[in-house]
């Protein structure tokens, strides 16, 4: 039998969420960083789009965050090559997500 398979590689790891789309009452998605050697809070990601019901449940969980929120300042891009920027509202960065 010849032909062409498809496999979908899926790697995983944890990373504190840092930030978000949307409302802290209806998070659309979460934006996701690592700590780096120097303890420095890095970007890393987002994850798509959040269904209804796991965002109300991530609400539940954010906090706004106070002063000196490791991203301020920051911009993010709404995807590859987009003109678009995101409207994030920083939390505190205190839980994993997997």
């Amino acid at each position: 039998m010849r032909g062409w398979r498809k496999y979908k590689v899926r790697e995983t790891t944890e990373a504190i969420v840092g930030a978000i789309t949307g409302s802290l009452a209806a998070p659309r998605t979460l934006l996701l960083g690592r700590y780096d050697d120097d303890g420095r809070l890095q970007y890393t990601g987002r994850t798509t789009t959040l269904a209804q019901a796991a965002g109300s449940k991530v609400a539940g969980l954010l906090a706004p965050a106070r002063r000196g929120h490791p991203w301020t300042g920051w911009s993010f891009s709404a995807g590859w090559a987009a003109g678009r920027r995101w409207t994030s509202r920083w939390w505190i960065p205190s839980w994993w997500w997997k």
